[in-house]
């Protein structure tokens, strides 16, 4: 990894995935001053960014097999409900495994049976510190490469 010196002083390091490389992450929806701050820490992170801007938009882009190693919803996204996005992502069988990291304005937003059950890697609360947003995105990386391991 590298040193946090060289990635502006707000991570201990550059995120990468199991093998190394840089993690695509869709980024979706929320306002566009939030999906933007979003896009420019997670480049600062080591990733590529993608944004899409709606939860129709991310599952055309997961059905078309783009490579995509995380998503980072914002759980205000504009066309469905947020949860119900993930629900929907969670149905696509072995490509809806991915980690997915929700964006909430309040925790109360996850604690419900049907958050629970969608089955977010991470949570992060907004508004967030880079470091919050480095660690939940770190940790959710590091448990999909260790259940692959596991299967």
């Amino acid at each position: 990894m590298v040193g946090a010196e060289a990635n502006g002083g707000v991570a201990p390091g550059l995120i990468t995935t199991a093998d190394g490389t840089p993690p695509k992450v869709a980024i979706v929806g929320g306002t566009s001053a939030s999906a933007m701050v979003a896009s420019v820490l997670c480049g600062r992170f080591g990733c590529s960014p993608v944004t899409v801007p709606t939860g129709e938009a991310v599952l055309k882009l997961l059905r078309k097999n783009a490579r995509v190693d995380l998503v980072l919803i914002d759980l205000s996204v504009s066309d469905m409900d947020g949860i119900v996005a993930v629900q929907l992502i969670r149905a696509m069988g072995a490509r809806g495994a991915l980690p997915v990291v929700a964006l909430v304005s309040d925790r109360t937003e996850v604690t419900d049976n049907r958050a629970r059950a969608a089955g977010f890697s991470a949570v992060v609360v907004k508004p967030y510190s880079p470091r919050e947003l480095f660690g939940a995105m770190e940790h959710a990386l590091a448990r999909a490469a260790q259940r692959a391991l596991e299967a």
